[in-house]
């Protein structure tokens, strides 16, 4: 006989606090009762064990829990319980308990708490399944699950659910052999890292660097459930947010992104670097004609970064919002980032130069594609597809816009690796694809220029560590 462990956990891992669980989510105590209740026979009932304290943190109008047999365990021989519940001292002895009942399932048994029979159960090995309710929220625990041993694999995650502002998802993991749950659209980006630095061509790029790469790749991400945040090394979020925020504006002064501590664009604007681009008439930290300027003044002439162009030029953001909410049947909701007769007066043209924006008006889906004509695979590939995410998101939440995110399509060029990435690259494919997380907007807003970092919330993202890499400039 082996156990089905079913248990709820928050931050930390945290069960629970005073013998009681800190919060209360009727959807997931309905799950809980699913799960111990459900069987394939109406012969056999099936079984769940406790702790002592475990059985006397249940309401006293609910227990013993119905349909299914009850087993307390406790070392007190003369602790009372309910007739038709069973008591016993130890985990081994369950089983000859349950043999000793005619209509127990020999298969279905739970263990439901508490933390010691937990941590007990798994370090013996008694365990077959363990059903892992995550709770979203931070409590104040005194008693934790153990960490789940490596002999088990991920089987099946649900989509979030929400109850009273509070997030979950259900997890259930079995032991190896049995199906793994992957998630697939990181997979395609595992599997294009190793193919780039298996099988891509060698190039000497402008850095001098060296690449291996490869050409003309394409992405698919659902965006409408979770948030396509690289799980297998932590993404910088607010870096993400702040610098799509600071293109948004229009500004090209790199300087306002230097003192929010976003130091990305530092080497691609230094007096050094502009004067190598022959702009040595820009000042230090001018990005010069590059993503904000043609997102907001599009065609107009650029001077420096300390120029006001308010009116000037075409305002390719202001355009595309329009359409969608007034011609979302339009195949003309572009956003081009590319001017190619004014390239030189750029410190770098754009990467991702090209959105397409897709109004689903069946599903009530806003979909974007977006282009990258060069995409520094490792290092900054994520980020590009985070940025196309989270504008998805910024315009479904302004007032008047009735779509919610749905696909995002992202297609690359020029897909490489650097050379002095290939050991980071080696590190990032050994590690395990976790489940992605949520992007929770708490607030709405007229403006998208109004949007703060503050008004998204990430909900269950459980990355593993950074993996450092410098840029190549």
């Amino acid at each position: 006989m082996g156990f089905q462990i079913i248990v709820a956990c928050c931050n930390k891992n945290g069960i629970g606090k005073g013998n009681t669980i800190p919060w209360y989510l009727s959807g997931e105590l309905n799950y809980f009762k699913k799960v111990t209740t459900h069987t394939t026979t109406t012969i056999y009932k099936n079984v769940v064990v406790m702790g002592r304290k475990t059985w006397e943190s249940i309401p006293e109008k609910h227990r013993p829990l119905s349909d299914r047999i009850n087993i307390v365990l406790t070392r007190n021989l003369d602790y009372k319980v309910p007739h038709g519940v069973f008591t016993c001292n130890s985990l081994e002895e369950v089983d000859t308990v349950i043999n000793s009942i005619d209509n127990s399932s020999k298969t279905n048994v739970f263990l439901i708490g508490g933390g010691s029979l937990y941590k007990e159960c798994l370090d013996k090995k008694m365990c077959d399944k363990i059903f892992m309710t995550k709770v979203y929220k931070k409590y104040e625990c005194d008693v934790f699950f153990p960490k789940i041993p490596e002999e088990f694999v991920l089987n099946t995650v649900s989509d979030f659910c929400e109850e009273k502002g509070i997030y979950y998802r259900k997890f259930v993991y079995g032991k190896n052999g049995t199906n793994k749950w992957k998630n697939h659209e990181e997979y395609q980006y595992m599997c294009c890292l190793n193919s780039i630095i298996k099988t891509g061509y060698k190039n000497v790029d402008r850095t001098g660097i060296g690449t291996y790469s490869q050409f003309g790749m394409t992405f698919k991400y659902d965006i409408s459930k979770t948030f396509p945040l690289l799980t297998t090394k932590r993404m910088w979020v607010r870096a993400i947010f702040e610098e799509l925020k600071f293109y948004l504006s229009g500004k090209t002064d790199n300087q306002i992104l230097n003192n929010k501590g976003i130091t990305i664009w530092k080497g691609n604007t230094t007096r050094e670097f502009l004067d190598s681009r022959g702009l040595s008439h820009y000042p230090e930290n001018d990005m010069g004609e590059s993503y904000g300027f043609n997102f907001r003044h599009y065609g107009a002439e650029y001077k420096t970064c300390k120029e006001d162009y308010t009116g000037k030029g075409f305002d390719q953001l202001e355009y595309v919002i329009d359409l969608i909410k007034n011609n979302p049947s339009s195949r003309r909701i572009i956003i081009d980032l590319w001017n190619g007769s004014t390239l030189a007066n750029a410190a770098l043209p754009p990467c991702l130069c090209k959105y397409q924006f897709y109004v689903n008006s069946t599903d009530n889906k806003l979909d974007l594609m977006i282009y990258l004509r060069s995409s520094d695979f490792f290092l900054a590939n994520n980020w590009n597809v985070c940025t196309g995410a989270f504008l998805v998101y910024m315009i479904c939440n302004l007032e008047g816009v009735k779509y919610t995110p749905g696909m995002l399509t992202v297609v690359t060029g020029d897909t490489h690796i650097y050379s002095s990435h290939v050991e980071q690259v080696e590190e990032n494919l050994k590690r395990e694809p976790r489940p992605y997380p949520m992007l929770k907007v708490n607030k709405k807003h007229t403006n998208i220029m109004d949007f703060e970092f503050e008004d998204f919330e990430v909900i269950g993202y459980e990355p593993y560590p950074n993996i450092k890499a410098e840029m190549a400039v």
